[in-house]
């Protein structure tokens, strides 16, 4: 998970051009009386945020901003007017997001942003439906995988690129497995000085968004790629070591926990594949015959 600064817009100025973007007028007027009690639930969203206690934040069930606009209205208003091409206030949405580095998303840090993710989802908790902390610039699949985060507990989070940086310390490992081919098994691992509900949210995180498989489908194309580059070379295993090893660095001074690091990491620690289990990779399907 990669971190991202804190969106620089004004939830005041976005309900306001929301407002002024609708055709119903008194939905207008009842929306720009709701910014008050908008803006409080952000500054509580902010607080709870830094804390990794949004899962404390109460479901909408019916009506949100002190009454003034229903759950249904605040959907429709980041579906119909915030996020619709075209609209006045487009421009903040296009801007978020192209905000992740790369254009990589912050969630898997492997696909490309192709949308916003609403962190605590629209249907559940409206009032953060156009609220620029709730909203993470993110890939279709993770948007989809949204589903699956229904926190009750702690440590049942996901991380949240605009509160949480875990790229100080190593908690994406892998592991290769022995086979023809063979195979890379990533795992997320956090340090033990960590707290027990950052380890937890962390590897749930993990979990939720599937990244170990999908982690593993792109590993399996990285073997080969690393077969082609080393199957021809007068290696020894301990030439043959030392250059996985260094690959893995090279790899963790973008990003310290990215796929590929672990992965060379995982290669570079198997005696197995540094004393020639490496040629075992000729016998995967991906290398045409």
């Amino acid at each position: 998970m990669r971190k991202l600064n804190h969106p620089p817009y004004d939830l005041t100025k976005i309900v306001e051009l929301c407002a002024n973007s609708v055709q119903d007028k008194g939905l207008s007027i009842r929306i720009l009386g709701a910014i008050d009690a908008l803006k409080t639930a952000e500054a509580a969203y902010k607080a709870l945020g830094a804390t990794n206690d949004l899962y404390t934040i109460a479901k909408t069930v019916t009506a949100t901003a002190d009454n003034w606009v229903s759950r249904e209205e605040m959907e429709s208003l980041y579906t119909r007017t915030f996020a619709r091409k075209g609209s006045p206030i487009r421009d903040i949405y296009d801007a978020m997001r192209a905000s992740a580095p790369g254009g990589l998303c912050p969630l898997c840090n492997q696909r490309p942003v192709s949308t916003l993710d609403h962190h605590l989802a629209k249907a559940e908790h409206a009032n953060f439906a156009i609220t620029p902390i709730n909203l993470v610039p993110s890939c279709k699949d993770c948007n989809t995988d949204s589903g699956a985060r229904k926190p009750t507990t702690k440590v049942e989070q996901t991380l949240h690129p605009y509160f949480d940086s875990v790229d100080g310390d190593i908690w994406l490992t892998a592991e290769l497995i022995h086979g023809k081919p063979p195979s890379l098994v990533f795992s997320a691992t956090p340090p033990a000085h960590w707290t027990v509900h950052l380890q937890e949210i962390v590897k749930n995180h993990f979990k939720v968004f599937g990244l170990g498989k999908l982690y593993a489908t792109h590993a399996a194309v990285e073997l080969v790629n690393i077969y082609f580059d080393i199957q021809s070379k007068p290696w020894t295993p301990v030439t043959l070591k030392a250059h996985l090893e260094e690959q893995a660095k090279n790899r963790r001074r973008m990003l310290q926990n990215s796929w590929q690091a672990a992965a060379y990491d995982g290669l570079a620690r198997s005696a197995w594949f540094c004393n020639g289990g490496y040629k075992d990779v000729a016998s995967s399907s991906l290398i045409l015959p």
